[in-house]
């Protein structure tokens, strides 16, 4: 019996992933539940037959805190800061997302201003005490919490990141003053300076420790009733794993927990290709998430996010568009075709899948054309109906437009292509990347069904399907170790810098973190912040074992010309930032065998790929099925499998 167990929850599906005894992997695929998708989630661990109390460990992507804060769904909070400071939420950054929209409105904070408390306790930016903790002031606040009903706090006081012990202070008081307040220190999260955005990520993680404390909670209760004892481990942002109970108290670290496990599995894949550049598309039910994997490693967030609220947390830099497999087609006012952000999600889905949907979706587009066999989906257990999904393109989508059912399906998908397309390039771009050097490697439900129409849109070199595409983000997190981060500021000209200061510097970091975050093996790595004097932006190089400030400097000098064409050796640089994690070494990345079916060359018709052995040549148009994904091999396109039971589709025409 499996051992190991990974669970991916999307929008539309509930992936789940498990090891077998011969160290084979299960997939399955089962309806995520909305109500309580722990319901989901035991159904998955049913369906592949895996039992509970023979798990050593589950591990668990999860968008509940990502879900709360989009969807408004977060608990009463509130702010404890320096005084001048209880604006900072609002005055945010000069910057406009928008440079152009006169009309655009800042997001309204997840603290409202009645709950937004000031001290008078201040430290300078060397750490030294100009004004200490009032305990009485810190008392009092407390009982205005207890009074508003407020069971969650953050605290960020200017300065923290130099000296904890302000904050320290606070929390201690609180503890005291009102047992059972959740509280959230920023220098707990993140000992950096940006005021604003230490003050976003303090409050977004109180804003979201309910919410998942009470679905651990759930998740846990139900676990146990199977009888389940092993370890269960939450999937951070940065692409590790963390204990349930860390989770508890750090849930920004998990805002991306979901996408980022398709991204570790692609590090598995770009490295069993020598390192190769790629940029993922996860196609779920409800959005396109898009990541860059530069010389085969995931592209890590300067400062990471979602939506306006920036979180400073380790972070892979994964973007989203309302473009999945449930995004609704409409016509607006205008006459204009429009494909998302809205979503059927999981109820009542597609209207292809017969549970109630007459609003046509990408997914019923896919269906129409034929790109998706009307058999059914997870090996017929959902079956399709075409009829439906063509009576809600014509009702929704052809009718307006004066088309045919067959060329309004060509518009949805058209009009999808083309947002994920743009995605595609910007993110390429603006990171310094050439699209032509970049492979897409395609997951997700509907990653290979628009991977040929994707990768001639956005330039790139071609397009990889991998095995299991539909259980990706599920088999990445099966394939993740447990990872620990810290950093703190380090603002100093590389030129005043010796190697003795940073081995010292970096050796508290890594004291810190083993004293918090035991770990019986682990890798550390190390990693420095640079950037030339007066520039806004840094850049991240790897420290190595033996840390020298000269040689980071002149990896940071070629990093700046690779990625941005220039460099300025002589200009003054300085460090900004240190950076250690403690990572447990992963287990194997899963083995997949290639079909077992003869080699050489098929044109047109359906092929299941377990059937397509090493070496076997597909022509489009046609598709490739298997449970989960389909993938649709263009005309023009062909579709090669290589040694790795990887679907290579290149451009031939």
């Amino acid at each position: 019996m499996s051992t190991r167990l990974a669970v991916d929850v999307g929008g539309t599906f509930t992936d789940v992933v498990a090891t077998g005894p011969d160290g084979a992997t299960l997939h399955e695929k089962v309806p995520t539940t909305p109500g309580d998708v722990t319901r989901g989630i035991l159904d998955g661990l049913e369906r592949v037959g895996a039992d509970p109390a023979l798990l050593d460990r589950l591990l668990h992507g999860t968008t509940v805190a990502l879900n709360a804060v989009l969807e408004g769904a977060t608990a009463p909070v509130g702010l404890i800061t320096t005084r001048g400071f209880r604006d900072v939420l609002e005055i945010r950054r000069t910057s406009r997302p928008d440079m152009y929209d006169l009309q655009q409105e800042a997001p309204v904070p997840l603290v409202p201003r009645r709950h937004r408390f000031e001290i008078g306790a201040r430290m300078g930016p060397g750490g030294e005490e100009l004004a200490p903790v009032d305990v009485d002031e810190v008392r009092a606040i407390a009982a205005r919490l207890r009074e508003a009903g407020i069971g969650s706090v953050a605290v960020c006081l200017i300065n923290a990141y130099a000296d904890t012990r302000h904050e320290r202070a606070v929390g201690a008081l609180l503890a005291d003053a009102a047992p059972g307040l959740l509280v959230s220190l920023s220098t707990d999260l993140a000992r950096e300076w940006r005021e604003f955005e230490r003050t976003s990520t303090a409050v977004v993680n109180a804003a979201t420790l309910p919410v998942l404390g009470g679905y651990l909670d759930r998740l846990q209760s139900g676990l146990a009733e199977r009888r389940f004892a092993g370890e269960l481990m939450i999937m951070q942002s940065s692409g590790g794993v963390m204990s349930a109970e860390s989770a508890r108290t750090r849930p920004a670290a998990t805002l991306m927990s979901g996408p980022v496990g398709g991204v570790v599995g692609a590090r598995a894949i770009a490295e069993a290709l020598g390192g190769a550049d790629l940029v993922t598309v996860d196609i779920g039910g409800t959005s396109a998430d898009v990541a860059v994997l530069d010389r085969g490693l995931p592209v890590q967030a300067a400062v990471g996010g979602f939506g306006r609220w920036p979180i400073l947390m380790p972070m892979v830099d994964i973007r989203s568009v309302g473009a999945g497999g449930g995004s609704l087609a409409r016509v607006d006012a205008h006459g204009a075709l429009l494909v998302g952000p809205e979503s059927a999600a999981a109820v009542p889905g597609p209207a292809c899948y017969g549970r109630g949907g007459t609003r046509p979706t990408v997914t019923d587009a896919n269906v129409v054309l034929g790109r998706i066999a009307p058999e059914g989906l997870m090996r017929g257990r959902l079956a399709l109906d075409v009829e439906a999904a063509a009576r809600a393109i014509a009702t929704h989508v052809a009718e307006p437009l004066g088309l045919g059912v067959g060329p309004a399906a060509e518009g949805i998908l058209r009009v999808m292509n083309s947002n994920t397309a743009r995605l595609l390039r910007e993110v390429l771009t603006e990171g310094g990347h050439d699209p032509r050097r970049f492979s897409l490697l395609a997951f997700g439900g509907g990653g290979g069904l628009h991977a040929c129409a994707l990768a001639e849109e956005a330039g790139l070199a071609g397009a990889i399907v991998p095995p299991h595409p539909g259980t990706m983000s599920a088999l990445g997190i099966l394939g993740a170790g447990v990872r620990h981060d810290r950093s703190a500021m380090f603002l100093r000209p590389v030129t005043d810098v010796s190697d003795g200061d940073l081995e010292q510097a970096f050796a508290a970091l890594l004291g810190e973190l083993r004293a918090d975050s035991p770990l019986r093996e682990a890798v550390a790595v190390l990693s420095a912040d640079l950037r030339y004097v007066g520039q806004g932006h840094t850049l991240p190089v790897g420290a190595g074992p033996a840390p020298s400030a000269a040689a980071m400097a002149e990896e940071f000098h070629r990093e700046h010309r690779r990625l941005f064409g220039v460099s300025r050796p002589d200009a003054p640089t300085e460090l900004v930032r240190l950076s250690a994690a403690l990572i447990e070494p992963a287990p194997a990345p899963a083995r997949h065998a290639p079909g077992d079916g003869p080699a050489g060359e098929r044109t047109g018709g359906a092929h299941a790929r377990a059937e397509l052995a090493v070496g076997a040549i597909v022509h489009g148009p046609s598709r490739i099925e298997e449970d989960g994904a389909t993938t649709w091999v263009a005309d023009g396109w062909t579709a090669r499998i290589d040694a790795h039971a990887n679907i290579v589709l290149e451009r031939v025409a």
